[in-house]
């Protein structure tokens, strides 16, 4: 494909390791964030402006650094253990934006309560002062027909 037919962002696609490597790290500091059920680390991940967006699955659409912010802490407050591994199914920078492409295997539990799910994210990060921040966090849940479970 050239340059002329592909669109506007992917012209300047980066293809550099060193900065791909970077934007996993921040990917990866994201969940380490979530397992710890620490609202402070997990509000470290964020950019720090107020132009942030986020979807928990099943959930509505939260805009802004407080309301997302609020939305999580929600999240953790009702969560005793959570555990996501991650499986990374796409990395794209078209700097100084970046986005991951994702399934999250999550087990938590609750009191007595534990449940397991899988689902398809995608995290967006900008590159700014203090590194790769999240901009938006996308998450639905993975719907598996019954002959597949």
């Amino acid at each position: 494909m050239s340059a002329a037919s592909r669109p506007r962002w992917a012209v300047r696609v980066v293809t550099s390791s060193v900065v791909r490597a970077q934007v996993e790290a921040a990917n990866r500091t994201f969940y380490e964030a979530f397992e710890s059920l620490s609202p402070d680390a997990l509000a470290d991940c964020w950019s720090s402006t107020q132009e942030v967006a986020c979807v928990h699955p099943g959930g509505p659409w939260v805009v802004g650094r407080d309301a997302v912010r609020d939305s999580w802490e929600i999240i953790l407050a009702n969560t005793g253990y959570i555990e996501v591994a991650v499986e990374v199914i796409d990395v794209v920078v078209a700097d100084p934006v970046a986005w991951v492409s994702c399934l999250e295997h999550v087990t938590s539990a609750h009191g007595g309560d534990h449940a397991t799910a899988s689902v398809a994210a995608t995290n967006v990060f900008v590159l700014g002062t203090s590194g790769w921040r999240l901009v938006l966090h996308h998450a639905s849940p993975v719907v598996r027909m019954v002959g597949d479970l």
